[in-house]
């Protein structure tokens, strides 16, 4: 696939075939084309994703979404047209003499009192009138530091109360209680290291980091508050900083500077706010919630959801866990084993952290399903169960540890679909009864396979289970067996989500 501009047309070619053209500029022709080209597998929405168009991957999910349930000519109808319930014009015009003066968006939405996000979309759409800036006068310009100024301020301040600790006054107010916590200030700064993290910051607000404030993680007053404590953390991530010790190589008043403050706190304090947090909050409901917040941002891909362990190898002495055999090491080591929930494309719910190996089947049924009965948009009613019998709540995709007949049948009590291969195949289809059949990946885009779909039982007598056991021929004539309990899903939609469990692997393997 191919796109051309020229003469004020943008022409999309497949092969050598012209596919369609519309005029630069036309978002709703740009849209139609791209999702039909996905649809038609002429493209993937990974391919998208890259270099030069750039697209995400949820704006082209929510594009595919939109064709399959409207129709491709909701691309092109016209949007209702809306008057502004909240930026009045008065409102509208004392924001616009805010800005004027130089104050920053921020600080002109607290004052008006409007949303900062609904000023934001405003002045984007020219609804808050753009007056000339009252001139500043010279001795209110901040000149920036150079980093060499910075570096010397921070060891001098080492002769004090430590390094890079030059907002004495708010420490010691905080000390004595006058104060809750120190003030996130910026500072005009040039070079700054590690500067390019607060790119990552609107990321890391849209995934939730900063939703569990006041609700499930609370700090007692101190100079660093749970804001402060959270940010560090999520810059620490974006800056594969994996541990509190590893900030000792980094500047601590350069990466202060990237926070707000005159610097990050130590690994000892560091460690100690997050014991608090754990302590005297409530992680596990704060990871509910964010996990209730994801699923119900794509619902259709948290109707599958991919489960998998992984070991977390203990180097510490200061408890004595149970071995377990690490792939990776090809040893049996002392550690934790982690259980991942995630989506087809392996971006994770949450995580279950086992010190006790129990195994994948004691842990789905007693700390993974419960969670998922509550938090799982889109189940069916309990009417809508009764009234048809293999209709299932949800499907969960893991591997062979998990293909046994009873878990699969204790899973399908709770009307929980259940997809995974089949151990101990020994009989073999003929290969007459492949089809080559077009399987579309979750991920975007499609590939041809070999499938054959079959209706099984597992067991025998009052005991057994209905099941779909799918097989895939190979080039090598190798067969591959795939069952599930849902029994409503396709050959090929069964093909494609059990293929697409990899993406788990490879996400774990690199975080």
């Amino acid at each position: 696939m191919a796109i051309l501009e020229k003469d004020g047309q943008a022409i999309y070619f497949v092969g050598g075939d012209n596919y369609f053209s519309h005029p630069v500029g036309d978002d709703a022709g740009r849209r139609f084309a791209l999702t039909s080209l996905m649809e038609n597998g002429h493209v993937k929405a990974v391919e998208l994703e890259r270099p030069p168009l750039c697209i995400p991957h949820r704006t082209l999910m929510n594009w595919v979404g939109q064709s399959r349930k409207a129709g491709p000519s909701s691309f092109f109808r016209p949007a209702a047209a809306s008057r502004p319930r909240i930026m009045t014009p008065d409102k509208s015009a004392e924001c616009a003499r805010l800005l004027s003066e130089g104050k920053r968006p921020a600080e002109v939405a607290r004052q008006v009192g409007v949303q900062e996000s609904t000023l934001r979309k405003a002045i984007r759409r020219q609804g808050v009138p753009q007056l000339a800036a009252l001139p500043q006068e010279a001795g209110e310009l901040e000149a920036a530091s150079t980093k060499s100024e910075r570096s010397r301020a921070d060891a001098e301040a080492a002769a004090g109360m430590g390094t890079a600790c030059t907002r004495a006054d708010e420490r010691i107010q905080t000390a004595l209680g006058l104060a809750t916590g120190a003030t996130t200030r910026f500072e005009a700064s040039h070079d700054v290291a590690m500067g390019g993290l607060l790119a990552g910051l609107p990321a890391l607000c849209a995934n939730g980091l900063l939703t569990g404030l006041d609700r499930h993680l609370k700090l007692p007053r101190g100079f660093y508050s749970a804001l402060h404590i959270l940010l560090v953390l999520g810059f620490m991530a974006l800056g594969r900083i994996k541990r509190p010790e590893h900030l000792r190589q980094t500047s601590p008043g350069e990466l202060g500077k990237v926070i707000g403050l005159d610097r990050v706190p130590e690994v000892r304090t560091l460690r100690e706010k997050v014991h608090l947090l754990a302590k005297t909050g409530d992680p596990a409901a704060w990871m509910r919630d964010l996990a209730k917040l994801w699923m119900e941002s794509e619902p259709e891909e948290a109707g599958y959801l991919y489960v998998d362990g992984h070991v977390r190898v203990y180097h510490g002495e200061q408890a004595r866990l149970s071995k377990r055999y690490v792939s990776r090491e090809r040893l049996c080591l002392r550690g934790t084993t982690d259980y991942w929930v995630n989506d087809a494309l392996g971006r994770p719910f949450f995580v279950v952290s086992q010190p006790l190996n129990d195994g994948l089947a004691e842990t789905l049924l007693k700390d993974i399903v419960p969670q998922l009965l509550e938090i799982v948009p889109g189940q069916p009613t309990p009417a809508e169960l009764d009234a048809d019998p293999t209709l299932h709540r949800f499907v969960m995709v893991f591997d062979r540890e998990g293909a046994t007949q009873s878990l699969l049948g204790r899973l399908w009590k709770q009307r929980i679909g259940a997809l995974t291969y089949r151990k101990n195949v020994k009989d073999l289809w003929s290969e007459e009864v492949f089809q080559e059949q077009e399987v579309h990946l979750p991920a975007g885009g499609s590939t041809g396979m070999k499938l054959a779909m079959r209706e099984t039982r597992l067991g025998t007598g009052d005991s057994s289970l209905a099941v779909s056991e799918v097989r895939r021929l190979t080039q090598t004539g190798h067969q591959t067996a795939v069952i599930t309990t849902a029994r409503q899903l396709g050959n090929t939609t069964i093909a494609g989500r059990m293929f697409a469990r990899w993406c788990q692997e490879n996400y774990v393997s690199i975080r």
